[in-house]
């Protein structure tokens, strides 16, 4: 039985218009709009999962899966409030 990830988009201003890119170890696997959610079937064993939208990242979360074994991971911006402001400047 394969392993799974699930892993849930930010709701957030700055990247309403864009898709996260989910990255599992290099490779990308599939896109999550804003607010979305996603499940994937992933082979068991030692992984890095990273998201990208744009130029920004995040940071590359290590873990291991068994077989059958699942996990969730929520990922987004840290663009709010004055961070987002200054962005435009």
């Amino acid at each position: 039985m394969p392993a799974a990830i699930s892993i849930c988009g930010d709701r957030g201003y700055a990247d309403r218009l864009r898709d996260y890119r989910v990255l599992l170890d290099g490779a990308e696997i599939g896109r999550i709009g804003n607010g979305g959610q996603k499940s994937f079937e992933i082979g068991p064993g030692h992984h890095q999962l990273m998201i990208k939208v744009d130029w920004g990242r995040s940071n590359i979360i290590v873990f291991d899966l068994a077989d059958g074994e699942s996990a969730q991971f929520r990922g987004g911006t840290s663009l709010r409030g004055w961070r987002l402001a200054l962005s435009l400047y």
